[in-house]
């Protein structure tokens, strides 16, 4: 996350796909993601759950 991003988290990483992904969790992350709904505004990571991301948005459907 960059300086000028903010987390809205409160810090309970927990679960989220940064912390995920910095400790290589690779078989976590592909069962969080399997079937994406929200975004990232932060990383720009899909996940299937708002709790799996610090800054959840919708993700838009084509």
């Amino acid at each position: 996350m960059s300086a000028d991003q903010t987390c809205k988290c409160d810090g309970k990483h927990q679960g989220h796909l940064c912390v995920l992904h910095s400790k290589g969790l690779a078989e976590e992350i592909a069962c969080v993601t399997d079937k994406p709904t929200v975004v990232c505004f932060n990383c720009g990571r899909e996940a299937n759950s708002a709790d799996n991301v610090c800054v959840p948005m919708p993700l838009e459907t084509k």
